[in-house]
């Protein structure tokens, strides 16, 4: 036989959580979940430097000695708007085209690799090349040799898209190193916590 609670006497009050209302779970963690750093944006940049020099290149070879049949082509030349003030003739702009192309093609190559060092090694180059051009489009049209403009445009577009691909977080994310010391630093587990409720 069970005895109530006398009259009058208040009831215990019942502890657990109230109708609905869920306990506490494990901490959530912050930052970009793991797995999610992607590579393309590595290769992505690697491949526009590439073409990138290889334009520069083609743009030399055929500019080689100074009478080339296409000269939409050879005023691409990296440095051809300077080779008259420094050497009166085309050999300055050679110069130039040459360690430009080959320098970007070589660490191009090598950023397929993802090494973190190149990728600053290209924004340099691709940044100096960039404003070379903003130059020289403006040197075209004050020389009035607008009709010869179209592929020094479409080098200016090239190396600024790469230029800006390369410098971008996300590209450094995709790095060997940064990786490299994600896998170092793992984020911290916690274990889940007990449940807690409140007193209604």
């Amino acid at each position: 036989m069970s005895y109530g609670p006398p009259p009058g006497y208040p009831q215990q009050p019942q502890y657990g959580p109230p109708p609905g209302y869920p306990g506490y779970g494990p901490p959530q963690r912050y930052g970009p979940p793991q797995g999610t750093n992607s590579n393309a944006l590595a290769y992505v940049s690697a491949l526009l430097f590439v073409v990138c020099g290889v334009l520069a290149l083609v743009a030399t070879i055929i500019g080689w000695d100074g009478t080339a049949e296409s000269p939409d082509l050879v005023v691409a030349i990296p440095g051809l708007a300077f080779s008259d003030d420094i050497t009166g003739n085309v050999d300055f702009a050679i110069s130039a085209g040459m360690t430009v192309a080959c320098s970007t093609l070589t660490f191009a190559l090598v950023l397929f690799f993802r090494l973190d060092f190149v990728r600053w090694v290209l924004g340099i180059i691709g940044a100096l090349v960039t404003v070379y051009y903003v130059y020289a489009v403006i040197k075209l049209l004050s020389d009035g040799a607008g009709d010869f403009i179209a592929m020094v445009i479409v080098s200016l577009l090239l190396w600024a898209a790469a230029t800006v691909v390369v410098l971008l977080p996300a590209t450094g994310r995709a790095m060997r190193g940064y990786q490299r010391k994600l896998a170092g630093h793992p984020q911290q587990q916690y274990p889940p916590q007990q449940q807690m409720g409140y007193p209604y």
